[in-house]
């Protein structure tokens, strides 16, 4: 599966490391490997909350092979938190659109 990481200016390597992003998304979206094609990735800093703690989102949309994208997205504190929570929400929406394909 091919990855594609993209971040906006405002998120340093430091905070969100192409490798470290990778690592997540290979780990929580290797039962994937071989019927996606491809998934993009893309962190991006929302706003400080009220602790001082950067909030971040992640939105991931992955291409299965003969399907539409599939994508999801997450937000909140903590790059790996948010990284994770938006590999199970897009995991969930594809499992749902193959269950639907499945069905017809």
């Amino acid at each position: 599966m091919f990855l594609e990481f993209n971040r906006d200016n405002q998120v340093t390597d430091a905070e969100a490391s192409q490798e470290q992003v990778e690592e997540i998304v290979n780990r929580r979206l290797g039962r994937l490997e071989g019927k996606v094609t491809s998934a993009e990735i893309h962190i991006s800093h929302v706003k400080e909350s009220r602790t001082n703690n950067p909030e971040y989102r992640c939105s991931i949309e992955v291409r299965p092979e003969n399907l539409g994208a599939v994508a999801a997205s997450a937000e909140g504190v903590g790059v790996e938190a948010v990284v994770r929570s938006a590999c199970d929400k897009v995991l969930h929406a594809y499992d749902k659109v193959v269950g639907k394909q499945a069905a017809r």
